[in-house]
């Protein structure tokens, strides 16, 4: 005999593919709003790596016991032709007291190639102030553009695969790595270090840190392994990204630690 089905089994299985549309929306909004965010980043950062420029004097400022002192002075450069020596103790610049190398290359990011800025420097017991006009740093190559695109292109496909197969839970392994590549490729920090430039920074870092062990981790368990691999072991995947954790908080250490000098960290 068959059993007809109460009214409470009825409900349940009525109820199941709402909850799995609600959850596949869901995951698709995620995939999405993520995508979108990183997209709009990557273009600001390859906005800003196109218009901003570097510049700087050409002097190789470090904390001695008698203050802010050039150590080196590139021969050629915008400080050499000014006149300034190895030696020279710089007080002030514009007028502003200068407490860490970390400060005039704050001037530095405000100006631009040709901005001319005044140094009171202390040479043999006698003060001078000298201006300095800025000079163009050594762009960097290129490369950086392409880098951004293969990022955005990476990035792209892994959301792809995920917006295909929601359910499948090699696609969100997959789509993070995506995010990983794409990181590593497009994020990359210019100079200003303006808060825009810090998330750039972060990203990079992060992404550096978590893109080895998301690379094996998908290696090692896609295809699937059966239920008794010993990578189901939350403790050996904890392992894995053990390394990336340890350089994370190195790199957070080194920062804090630099700012007591500056953007110099």
């Amino acid at each position: 005999m068959h059993r007809r089905p109460n009214a409470t089994s009825i409900m349940k299985r009525s109820t199941k593919p709402a909850e799995w549309r609600w959850l596949s929306w869901a995951r698709l909004g995620f995939v999405i709003a993520v995508v979108l965010v990183l997209i709009g980043l990557g273009i600001a950062n390859i906005a800003m790596r196109a218009r901003w420029h570097a510049v700087e004097d050409g002097v190789l400022w470090a904390t001695r016991a008698e203050g802010v002192t050039a150590a080196e002075v590139v021969p050629g450069s915008a400080a050499a032709r000014a006149g300034i020596e190895r030696g020279d103790v710089l007080l002030a610049v514009n007028g502003a007291p200068v407490q860490t190398p970390g400060d005039v290359v704050e001037y530095q990011h405000r100006g631009h190639e040709g901005t001319r800025v005044a140094y009171l420097l202390v040479r043999l017991g006698t003060r001078q102030t000298i201006d300095v006009s800025l000079a163009s740093a050594t762009r960097e190559s290129s490369m950086y553009f392409v880098l951004a695109g293969v990022g955005l292109f990476t990035l792209l496909v892994g959301a792809s695969v995920r917006l295909r197969r929601p359910r499948d839970q090699a696609t969100l392994h997959f789509f993070w790595l995506c995010v990983a590549f794409f990181g590593a490729f497009a994020f990359s920090f210019n100079g200003p270090f303006d808060r825009l430039d810090w998330i750039f920074y972060w990203g990079d870092a992060i992404a550096m840190a978590l893109l080895p062990p998301l690379l094996l981790h998908f290696t090692l368990v896609f295809p699937e392994r059966q239920s008794g691999s010993p990578l189901r072991n939350g403790v050996l995947v904890g392992v894995m990204y053990l390394p990336a954790m340890v350089i994370g908080g190195e790199r957070t250490l080194a920062v804090v630690r630099g700012s007591a000098n500056g953007q110099m960290f």
